[in-house]
């Protein structure tokens, strides 16, 4: 609540014509009051952050590419900032994907020789002595195989999320050549991409926990709930970009197609090295 008695800023000194201060934009609290007083002044910016969440949550979801437009033309107080939005989605996301994956236990496959095949007895052997050993290994790390599975998962969750993070600037660095006639600063196509990435956690989210209720008897039939979210997911991803750039409907399907077969490439590197990296650090000694 405001002090009405303040004459001047208490963070610079400056001096004060409303609640907030025209230079440093502190809000002009006296902490000297009863705890009630303070109590319902964290209550009212609890509240106030929680609407604008929503508010922002609903435009992105409800209407492609128009919180991007909104967030350009300087609408940017109501709604929360993409870099923020994106960190606070994925976060929630990796989260509840952390403790709802499955405990599957690590299969190792060793196929049989073709009949007609001979390998010499002493490699096989060597394979087999490396391949328990290495599995000693491990399950004196980690106490079991199923053990190093899992963790050997979290570890790859944990990082594939900072990949991802990196990828985002990749592809606004896409979105900048295919429009490049469009003359917009690199800025504006990292905005859209946050936003973009923001949609795909909130999604991906919906679709982790609809695959846990899903594996409740007599639910099962959700799993086509997260089928049809994949598809929404596509077309929400073609009509932003069409709306954020205002292209006719073949260009931007062109424009599309070209974009993510590109990010795919990109991902499919990204996945790899990172899947490479933890099992190095994982069963390093």
């Amino acid at each position: 609540m405001s002090n009405p008695t303040a004459e001047s800023c208490r963070n610079c000194g400056a001096p004060l014509s409303g609640a907030y201060c025209s230079q440093c934009g502190q809000r002009d609290i006296d902490y000297h009051q009863s705890i009630g007083t303070v109590f319902r002044d964290l209550l009212d910016s609890f509240l106030a952050f929680d609407g604008k969440v929503i508010q922002t949550l609903w435009l992105l979801l409800s209407r492609p590419g128009e919180l991007t437009l909104r967030f350009l033309q300087g609408q940017q107080i109501r709604f929360l900032n993409p870099i923020r939005l994106y960190v606070s989605v994925s976060l929630v996301f990796f989260l509840v994907l952390h403790f709802a994956r499955p405990n599957a236990p690590l299969v190792v496959l060793k196929a049989d020789l073709p009949v007609g095949q001979h390998e010499s007895a002493s490699s096989n052997r060597q394979e087999s002595a490396e391949d328990q050993q290495f599995e000693a290994k491990m399950i004196g790390k980690y106490g079991s195989l199923q053990g190093f599975g899992s963790h050997l998962m979290a570890e790859f969750i944990e990082r594939v999320q900072w990949m991802i993070l990196l990828c985002v600037p990749i592809y606004a660095g896409f979105l900048k050549l295919i429009y490049l006639r469009k003359a917009r600063p690199y800025l504006a196509h990292l905005v859209f991409a946050f936003h973009l990435h923001s949609a795909f956690f909130v999604c991906a989210l919906v679709q982790t926990l609809l695959r846990v209720v899903s594996q409740v008897p007599h639910l099962d039939w959700m799993k086509w709930a997260i089928g049809l979210l994949g598809l929404w997911l596509v077309v929400y991803l073609f009509l932003a970009q069409r709306r954020v750039y205002g292209q006719s409907w073949g260009t931007t399907a062109l424009k599309f197609l070209a974009l993510y077969f590109a990010y795919a490439v990109v991902l499919l590197i990204g996945v790899t090295v990172t899947g490479t990296l933890v099992f190095y650090l994982t069963t390093a000694a």
